[in-house]
């Protein structure tokens, strides 16, 4: 999967940061692919800076959205963002940068595009927005067949000027995990059957599942409890492995906990009481998402496994999701 973000600012006018981009010379949010290990919020802050000469500070996180491919899916994580200071200054790849009114917003512009600056600009605080955004019938034929003109041209380009080929985005290994509370506000963990350990339910993504999807489907799969996803607690990030792994806060609609072949038990501890054969990590994100806070949080997880930590050995390197 590829991982993005963009952020949206807006100043003491009401007018809304865009730029136009050098390749599809439409408008759009300052933004770009994650690099390899990089926390979305730093993404945001590193790619306005480098298309607009703005720096920035994200406050909040307003959307996520999804968008499907042959490739794997594109992620992208829309940010409020406050300016710190800099100067607009236009780059190679936005020739235009400029605040502009949001009634109406110019043209040309993409509907999925619109649809971000109007919800970013809307969102007032509270959990971020979460959802698929389609290719519209012009946008897909344009990738297939003038875009790669377009891209053929600006690698010619680049190379006259003798600058850097274009690198492609990494690909990202993407995960979810949700924290599910009693009404007394313990957690739930469950019991794995491979190891004597406790993690929360969820697991690795499968192909054109959005995170959001891969929660539902795994908490399903490992406890037998349908969830509603209400927030979205934290966001965290293995530079080393790229990466990305997200925590949901749910509320169970139905099921009943039901002991699998990857499940062997379930108990709920409060946060802070788990025990000691519990996943670190897992134990850092629960604590994350039971904390009082008013934004998802960004975190890096680097370091050994939890089941290293725990003196565990790995037996699968290929299943990676459970001890993450």
């Amino acid at each position: 999967m590829k991982v993005g973000a963009h952020g949206i600012i807006v100043n003491q006018f009401g007018q809304v940061l865009l730029i136009r981009r050098d390749d599809t010379r439409t408008w759009s949010v300052p933004g770009g692919m994650l690099e390899p290990g990089e926390l979305p919020d730093k993404g945001a802050t590193r790619e306005v800076e480098e298309e607009t000469g703005l720096k920035v500070l994200p406050v909040r996180l307003v959307a996520l959205y999804y968008l499907p491919d042959r490739a794997g899916g594109f992620l992208s994580f829309s940010f409020r963002c406050l300016l710190r200071g800099g100067e607009i200054r236009p780059s190679e790849e936005t020739p235009q940068v400029a605040y502009v009114a949001t009634h109406p917003l110019p043209r040309p512009m993409l509907g999925l595009h619109q649809e971000r600056i109007e919800r970013g600009i809307k969102h007032s605080g509270g959990p971020p927005y979460w959802g698929r955004q389609s290719v519209s019938a012009g946008l897909y034929l344009f990738r297939y067949t003038v875009a790669p003109f377009i891209y053929n041209y600006m690698a010619l380009r680049r190379r006259a000027r003798r600058q850097p080929r274009y690198q492609p985005p990494p690909p990202w290994q993407v995960g979810a995990f949700v924290v599910v509370r009693a009404a007394a506000g313990q957690v739930l963990w469950v019991r794995r059957r491979d190891h004597d350990v406790w993690n929360l339910p969820g697991g690795a993504g499968e192909p054109g599942e959005a995170p959001w999807e891969t929660a539902v489907r795994e908490t399903r799969e490992e406890t037998g409890l349908a969830v509603r996803l209400d927030d979205l607690s934290g966001v965290y990030v293995k530079t080393a492995e790229n990466k990305m792994l997200f925590t949901f806060t749910a509320e169970v609609t139905g099921g009943t906990l039901t002991p699998n072949a990857e499940a062997a038990g379930f108990a709920y501890f409060a946060p802070g009481q788990e025990p000691a054969n519990t996943l670190p990590r897992h134990v850092e994100r629960a604590a994350d998402a039971t904390r009082p806070r008013d934004t998802t949080i960004f975190r890096i997880q680097d370091g050994p496994s939890g089941l290293e930590v725990l003196g565990l050995k790995i037996r699968s390197q290929d299943n990676w999701e459970p001890e993450e």
